[in-house]
């Protein structure tokens, strides 16, 4: 998703690209410079709509910054010529992952272990290791873990056993939990999961697994809203985006959720939900792009288990 590896899988019959969460790394030398990865149209279209703006370490920077991402400049554009601000869109929704990621750590000081589900080649993770020593992070992806822990090793920096890099199949969540352990993950232990950018494409029931099995202490979930629920002079442009991103590598019917459907989902009501509104506001203070509530079609929540909260564990 949440940008971001590149995956090519089977679900419903169809050959699926999970498009915030894959796509193709090509290793390319420019004459003159180090040795870029060369990304597709599809897994480069998140990081340039992020850009470099929602991570400040250098750890983080200096791992971006070996990605080669012009294969997704034509389909930036065409996105663009759809929604001109949708780079606010990804921004806001990655200061929201951030701002939750530091109220589990703010909270005592109790999360020990992330679990980012579709970590591709976003670099929160690493962005987390910088910010939090006190978390371990477990990254999951089908593909691309070992490019990018080479990438991050070879990025003026020696491996960090603070983030694991692991290569599993979200669509076959009853092997997470063994597979998380045999990388040191304690189920234990104050855990967050994250998902983001996954949650257009993978079922709900197999959603509800992958929760399920981690049993996290925190949830934070990305999602796109129901057309009842967005504005009616808004519902043409994350039709016409996701359009676009099909028409690059052919998805099945993208999935919407409501909090009704959260809460059925995961067993709990949302904690916080975060708007575009509220989160526009909140990054830049002030509201440009997102006016009202229902001007925004993605929103992020985090939900918790407040009898894990109350109890410790």
């Amino acid at each position: 998703m949440k940008i971001w590896g590149d995956t090519l899988s089977h679900l419903y019959g169809l050959k699926v690209c999970f498009i915030f969460l894959l796509g193709t790394t090509i290793p390319v030398k420019i004459i003159g410079m180090k040795n870029m990865f060369k990304l597709s149209s599809t897994s480069a279209l998140v990081l340039l709509w992020a850009r470099q703006d929602c991570y400040r370490s250098i750890r983080a920077k200096d791992y971006l910054g070996q990605l080669d991402l012009k294969e997704g400049s034509s389909l930036y554009e065409q996105c663009r010529e759809v929604c001109p601000y949708y780079d606010e869109v990804i921004k806001n929704r990655k200061f929201a992952i951030l701002k939750l990621v530091e109220k589990c750590c703010s909270e005592g000081n109790k999360l020990k272990q992330l679990v980012i589900a579709g970590a591709g080649l976003d670099a929160l993770g690493i962005e987390v290791t910088d910010l939090y020593r006190q978390v371990k992070v477990f990254e999951i992806d089908r593909e691309n873990m070992d490019l990018k822990r080479g990438l991050l090793s070879g990025s003026r920096n020696e491996p960090d056993s603070r983030i694991e890099f692991i290569k599993a199949d979200l669509l076959a969540p009853s092997s997470l939990y063994k597979i998380l352990r045999d990388h040191g993950w304690d189920p234990d232990k104050p855990t967050l999961l994250i998902l983001e950018g996954i949650s257009y494409y993978i079922p709900m029931e197999t959603i509800k697994r992958i929760f399920q099995v981690i049993n996290p202490y925190w949830t934070i979930f990305e999602f796109l809203k129901k057309e009842r629920d967005i504005a009616h002079e808004r519902l043409e442009i994350p039709e016409k985006v996701f359009g676009l991103i099909s028409s690059h590598c052919g998805l099945p019917r993208i999935l919407r959720y409501g909090h009704g459907d959260l809460e059925r989902l995961f067993g709990m009501p949302a904690a916080e939900k975060y708007s575009m509104k509220s989160l526009e506001n909140m990054r830049t203070g002030s509201n440009r792009f997102f006016l009202t509530e229902d001007s925004g079609w993605i929103e992020v929540c985090l939900l918790s288990d407040q009898g894990k909260a109350i109890s410790g564990g």
